[in-house]
């Protein structure tokens, strides 16, 4: 019989694009899964080699200690969007408790063999249609049209090139664990998912890089800003101050990894919702063409490199990708 162990292994090391939020109901009572943590590997953010007259990139210095408000412990924010969204300080991630990453291929792929009442919710078995996961990765991440209905009435079954539930969605290698809990981080007693959820429950739980930890130097905006997906399920969200990317005219390929010339792509039309990367252009990543004004503007060889047509009356601080004085030039 497969055991629970069986569904644990190392965590995945991807960025993805947006993620829909998941609590679906999968069943009643309650059956908790007892597992024991097993440490997941921290590796230290290397320096850039692509050095452009700018200094090594590092991380933050020491991060703040707690701060005690009426007995209780409260950790102070992390400048995720200069508006000082409260995350957990790097100094307090040993306090987490680890989190074993499930093994995606196996999970829910086998129908549930325990007969007595359980909760479905910590459970590495599929119960019916809404939590069963076809095995490989062959399907896309978009919801199928059956899928809120029924998708056993899909007419492509079993090969359906689009996910027929919420968790074949979500507990895939590029979508698993790049985004925090909604119940992150001062409320994780009440998601219902525990180990079992999609979502990452600390900062070493996480599977992307989270570059708001990173020191805002030159190296950070022209090669880090705006390249990762915003990892953060908040209601009130600063998306124009957030250093991380909220939608595909937002975003940024590294320069360092993708290489494309400084100069606007003509395919890119900055004035349309660009809703999928293809619509935007057809060459989508391979395009050797800066997508959009972000990727124009950042790029090494046009940061800082002109004077700030705002002059002394920008607003954008030190996000803005232009010189304010000769200090600043590069």
């Amino acid at each position: 019989m497969t055991t629970f162990r069986d569904f644990v292994n190392p965590p995945f090391r991807q960025s993805t694009p947006d993620m829909l939020s998941f609590h679906e109901e999968f069943s009643n009572p309650q059956m908790e899964a007892q597992v024991q943590p097993t440490p997941i590997p921290i590796t230290k953010k290397k320096s850039n080699p692509l050095q452009l007259s700018s200094s090594k990139f590092s991380l933050k210095g020491t991060p703040n200690p707690l701060q005690f408000t009426e007995g209780a412990p409260t950790f102070d924010s992390t400048d995720v969007t200069h508006s000082c969204i409260a995350t957990e300080p790097l100094a307090m991630a040993h306090h987490y408790p680890l989190m074993e990453h499930l093994d995606l291929n196996n999970f829910k792929t086998k129908a549930c063999p325990i007969n007595t009442q359980h909760n479905h919710k910590h459970c590495p078995f599929f119960h019916n249609g809404k939590d069963r996961k076809r095995p490989g990765f062959f399907y896309s991440a978009d919801l199928c049209e059956f899928a809120e209905k029924d998708s056993m009435i899909c007419p492509n079954g079993d090969a359906c090139p689009k996910a027929h539930n919420r968790v074949e969605q979500l507990y895939r290698p590029e979508k698993y664990k790049t985004k925090f809990c909604t119940f992150y981080p001062n409320n994780l007693d009440k998601c219902e998912y525990g180990n079992f959820c999609s979502f990452a429950h600390s900062e070493t739980d996480i599977a992307i890089d989270l570059i708001h930890n990173y020191e805002y130097d030159e190296d950070f905006y022209m090669f880090h800003f705006k390249t990762v997906w915003c990892p953060f399920n908040l209601t009130q969200h600063d998306k124009a101050l957030c250093v991380y990317a909220h939608n595909w005219q937002d975003y940024r390929r590294k320069p360092h990894l993708h290489s494309y010339e400084p100069t606007p792509c003509p395919n890119w039309k900055s004035t349309d919702f660009i809703l999928n990367y293809e619509d935007g252009c057809p060459f989508k990543e391979k395009c050797n063409k800066c997508h959009g004004w972000k990727e124009h503007e950042y790029h090494p060889l046009n940061y800082k490199v002109k004077p700030c047509p705002a002059g002394k009356s920008c607003q954008k601080g030190r996000d803005c990708p232009h010189y304010h004085n000769p200090r600043e030039r590069r």
